[in-house]
């Protein structure tokens, strides 16, 4: 037998983060996503600077840094005839020369099977692996992007669309000379299969950690609605200023004691300037969300911008709180509108919804109960850790023909680049 078949998948993640504190939805993803991976393949972290939290990484996880004095001894001939496309985005998202030439002295196959890519500016090194990369961006740039251009004024309007026309040229062309590329939702895959439609693009959805995030006997406060998110990102800002602008005061009289409470890191200064308006209390910077959670009899979820996948959808509904969102905010998941979550796309349908929870806790308890078995059955990280392992293994054995041996726990690896059947492909099919 050939000696690589009992050696594990070796993977070198490149990340131009440190994957802690779990205060972004990107760190909590690369964490994530880490930690199971590393139960069953030889994972190697590339970061550019000392990790300043080691003892939260999985133990089995080697770590390397890369010295910022690299310089590239060449270019590569992939990145002189690349085009317009990888300049701009250079210049765009700004570069590291030294990250290029570490890669380009690394990232070969006497070291590592396959690269994992984590971000979407990481996707401009790819031409410097000499291995099979598969690009994690997470969320999709251009659906962001012209989002975000629906609720501004026309010359910052025109500046958006020139970023997404860059956006779509950036991913196509960094899809194509990737094996796989991997986004957390399927609406942002359908738009960039638009940008790429003969890259590999594969969803692999967020999980929840349902040790943490636990349901508690603790009752929640009577007339309690809360909002969790981190406050110095702009989709959240724009959502919650906007729900407080608009469905907030009819909801707020129509009941004694009724609070809002705004939670996150870094309040940005419009959303603090909400503090202290009726029934408002901005908490800012807790340690913890949980006793917040926990506080709420309402959770609500009002984003109108941005893309990719909600977590704190998923975090909501692990601890047993109701939860109210936009559309938007849902699309992509396969939670059951009615059912495991409300909806509301406008200010009445806010009251409205926001309101009959709180006069009515069975209801409430009803749709709390839902949504909880939903997101234990669909959004598990070991399930998400099994898939990325498919995808970097398939990368590897399709990129050289070598394979390798996985944990007993783990399942065989497929022999080809099937389509997932299910709920997610069909709404995938409806998004095209």
């Amino acid at each position: 037998m050939n000696a690589l078949a009992c050696q594990p998948l070796r993977i070198l993640a490149v990340a131009t983060d440190e994957p802690w504190p779990l205060d972004s939805g990107a760190r909590l993803h690369l964490h994530h996503v880490l930690r199971e991976l590393a139960c069953h393949a030889d994972v190697t972290l590339a970061l550019p600077g000392e990790p300043q939290h080691r003892a939260h990484l999985p133990a089995d996880i080697a770590v390397e840094v890369i010295p910022n004095s690299l310089g590239l001894n060449r270019p590569t001939p992939g990145v002189r005839r690349a085009g317009l496309a990888p300049c701009l985005a250079r210049r765009h998202f700004g570069w590291r020369a030294s990250l290029a030439a570490w890669l380009e002295r690394e990232a070969h196959a006497a070291r590592f099977d396959v690269v994992l890519l984590n971000g979407a500016v990481s996707g401009q090194y790819a031409p410097y692996c000499r291995v099979p990369v598969v690009w994690n961006p997470q969320d999709e740039l251009v659906l962001g992007t012209l989002r975000a251009a629906e609720h501004v004024g026309w010359r910052a309007r025109a500046t958006a669309l020139r970023h997404a026309a860059l956006y779509a040229a950036y991913e196509c062309h960094v899809a194509r000379r990737a094996a796989a590329t991997i986004f957390v939702s399927i609406i942002d895959a359908a738009y960039a299969r638009r940008w790429a439609p003969a890259a590999r693009i594969e969803v692999v959805q967020n999980g929840v950690d349902l040790e943490y995030f636990q349901p508690t006997d603790a009752a929640p406060v009577p007339g309690t609605v809360a909002f969790v998110g981190a406050l110095d990102f702009a989709p959240n800002i724009d959502g919650i200023v906007h729900f407080v602008r608009t469905a907030w005061p009819g909801i707020h009289p129509r009941g004694r004691a009724r609070w809002l409470l705004i939670i996150g890191r870094h309040p940005a200064p419009a959303v603090r300037a909400l503090d202290g308006l009726p029934g408002i209390r901005v908490i800012a910077d807790v340690p913890d969300v949980r006793p917040c959670l926990t506080q709420a009899e309402v959770v609500v979820v009002p984003v109108r911008q941005g893309g990719g996948l909600k977590n704190k959808i998923l975090e909501a509904c692990a601890m047993s709180r109701p939860v109210v969102a936009t559309p938007r905010a849902l699309a992509g998941l396969s939670a059951r509108p009615g059912l495991d979550v409300l909806t509301a796309d406008s200010p009445q349908m806010w009251v409205a919804q926001v309101d009959r929870l709180l006069h009515s806790p069975t209801f409430a308890r009803a749709i709390a109960a839902r949504g909880h078995a939903w997101v234990r059955h669909a959004h598990r990280w070991a399930a998400a850790g099994r898939r990325f392992l498919d995808i970097l293994a398939s990368a590897a054995r399709y990129g050289r023909a070598a394979t390798y041996c996985r944990s007993a726990e783990a399942p065989a690896a497929p022999r080809a680049w099937p389509r997932q059947p299910g709920p997610i492909a069909e709404q995938e099919a409806l998004c095209r």
